[in-house]
């Protein structure tokens, strides 16, 4: 398996709509109870819902087009002195959140024409040499030079073979670079007292079906089309970027 002790940073949902269907309470059918805080946009037709959910912070976006789901860290004080504020190991949190949709899923309802899931992720680094030497074990299509790079910024669509969409793949981005979080702290108006560096790779695994395909994707089709990109996301996150 390639370097890196990977943690998740955010998982999103996202269920593309064939058609526009009336704001729903969605939260609620993932989670079991009412959200937190739920925000209208009449004029957008946007619905914002919002709660604490597994280890962090889910948020649910409805509008015209899309339904996003997305899993994030809640950021406490500590953020201010650089932790990385992660949900947790990358292979157990991405299996929670995918138990969750894997479960509304047969039941949302919603006229989806195409399913992602996207799985971003942070690897801590000692020094931003140390970073890249995690990239470089990722990485087949750079030559990845530690020391010597600055700024890298990768990103690749290496599509995947599917049995289960008419197109017979599935879109495989990923996306890798090396960052730096620098944190400053001190009394309001006062001088800095405390100043923290942190290094990190990071890496972006979203899968997704075809964006061309025209038609409502058949109901009893969407949970396995569902877990086969939960796979691909799992696969790739052993391997690293490969074609």
């Amino acid at each position: 398996m390639p370097a890196g002790n990977w943690e998740a940073r955010q998982l999103q949902a996202v269920v593309f709509l064939r058609k526009a269907v009336p704001a729903t309470d969605i939260f609620s059918q993932l989670v079991g109870e009412a959200p937190e805080l739920q925000q209208e946009k009449p004029k957008e037709a946007i619905r914002l819902q919002s709660g604490p959910f597994l280890r962090g912070q889910l948020q649910v976006t409805i509008d015209p087009v899309r339904v996003d789901i997305v899993l994030s860290p809640v950021f406490g004080a500590d953020a201010l002195l650089g932790s990385s504020q992660t949900l947790g190991e990358f292979s157990a949190e991405l299996n929670d959140f995918a138990c969750t949709i894997r479960k509304w899923l047969p039941g949302c309802g919603l006229p989806a024409s195409r399913l992602a899931l996207v799985a971003q992720a942070f690897a801590p680094a000692e020094s931003p040499t140390s970073a890249y030497e995690i990239l470089k074990d990722n990485l087949t299509s750079v030559t990845v030079q530690p020391g010597k790079m600055r700024d890298l910024w990768f990103r690749v669509n290496w599509p995947v073979s599917s049995d289960l969409t008419e197109e017979k793949y599935l879109n495989r981005l990923t996306t890798w670079a090396s960052m730096t979080v620098l944190a400053r702290a001190g009394a309001p108006g006062g001088a800095i007292t405390t100043m923290i560096e942190k290094f990190y790779a990071y890496r972006e695994i979203d899968v997704n079906s075809p964006a061309e395909h025209p038609n409502e994707l058949p109901a009893d089709q969407m949970v396995p089309i569902f877990d086969e990109i939960c796979r691909v996301i799992l696969a790739t996150a052993e391997t690293g970027e490969r074609p």
